[in-house]
């Protein structure tokens, strides 16, 4: 039999495994139906938002950009 302190852990991490699964199932549900509407899925975590502003604002300009020049049926290599 594990000490108290060994128990606690595994219980933890069981906890923490599963939670972050069923986070990711849903995540990937939710991301099938607003793709299916019709929507652009970009998901950041908050840390990296508040660390790395200037990136994620790239990530999101560059894919409204290459979605505004797949509508015009434009050329993206050539403007740039």
């Amino acid at each position: 039999m594990g000490s108290i302190e060994t128990e606690t852990r595994k219980r933890d991490t069981e906890y923490w495994v599963k939670k972050i699964e069923n986070n990711r199932k849903r995540d990937e549900e939710i991301n099938k139906e607003l793709i299916y509407e019709g929507w652009t899925v970009v998901r950041f975590w908050g840390k990296d938002i508040k660390k790395h502003l200037d990136e994620c604002v790239k990530v999101i300009d560059d894919i409204v950009w290459e979605q505004k020049f797949e509508e015009t049926g434009d050329d993206l290599e050539e403007i740039e």
